[in-house]
């Protein structure tokens, strides 16, 4: 398995450039987080997944992972891989242009075209030139100006993509548009009329995951959103579909390392 680790990581932004010579097949573990991720795929052998859509990576590939979506990359063969990788907290850093590219729009071929290749270059050299205060900010008007480019030219995009299988698509619709009433899995199971068995199979199988995992950790991105808006951990965690206080705070500080508290006194500050 890679190594998920960062080398600048931040609350703001977050940033790798990743280079492995031959690198084991397997994935990196699948997640979800309340920031944006951007890569550019540089190369390799590898297949991304976000969510229910599955893509084969191209050279070039820009793609833009959104907050709470799970998705995960596997590594299909030995071939060098690289990849840059920034996630960032748009609001921190003031990136409002993410809103110009289409919410449908998750991976963006760049190939032949220079200016996302420019602007990951440039990361770069800032990276080995600047301070980590300083980098961050250059790097926030690099993130803006990538937007404002891809904005202007994204008629011109085509996303290709399969879907990674047509039952747990539906799974996956029907858990995110009941996601804080859901008591149990059977009761998805009962709902699409097949067995609490064979989805926890497709989960596993398909998204490295469990089907109960997968609830509770989106729950907990909602949760964690409510309250870095000012909402009180004590008043938001049934509206997030947790039975008592104790449940969600120890799968709160589990899932992010700290407490609830934590967030709403960065939230409010």
């Amino acid at each position: 398995m890679l190594d998920p680790s960062y080398t600048i990581d931040t609350e703001a932004l977050c940033y790798k450039h990743h280079f492995s010579a031959s690198p084991l097949c397997g994935s990196f573990a699948m997640h979800a987080h309340n920031m944006y991720e951007l890569l550019y795929f540089v190369s390799g052998d590898a297949t991304l997944v976000i969510e229910d859509r599955k893509y084969k990576l191209k050279t070039g590939d820009l793609i833009l992972i959104r907050p709470s979506k799970y998705h995960f990359i596997q590594i299909d063969s030995p071939a060098d891989y690289e990849r840059y990788d920034i996630l960032f907290d748009e609001k921190t850093l003031g990136v409002s242009q993410t809103a110009m590219i289409s919410k449908d729009t998750e991976v963006i071929n760049l190939s032949g075209n220079t200016i996302a290749d420019d602007i990951f270059r440039k990361t770069d050299y800032y990276f080995s030139k600047l301070d980590r205060n300083d980098f961050i900010s250059v790097t926030a008007l690099l993130l803006k100006e990538l937007f404002l480019n891809l904005s202007i030219n994204q008629a011109y995009f085509a996303t290709e993509y399969s879907v990674i299988h047509p039952l747990l698509s539906d799974v996956l619709k029907y858990i995110n548009s009941n996601l804080f009433t859901i008591k149990s899995v059977s009761e998805v199971a009962n709902t699409l009329f097949v067995t609490e068995s064979y989805i926890f199979r497709l989960f596993k199988r398909e998204l490295k995951n469990s089907p109960k995992k997968y609830i509770t950790d989106k729950r907990l991105l909602y949760s964690q959103n409510l309250i870095l808006m000012g909402r009180k951990p004590t008043e938001i965690y049934e509206d997030c579909g947790f039975n008592d206080y104790t449940t969600f705070y120890r799968s709160y500080v589990k899932f992010f390392g700290h407490s609830p508290s934590t967030d709403r006194k960065n939230g409010c500050s």
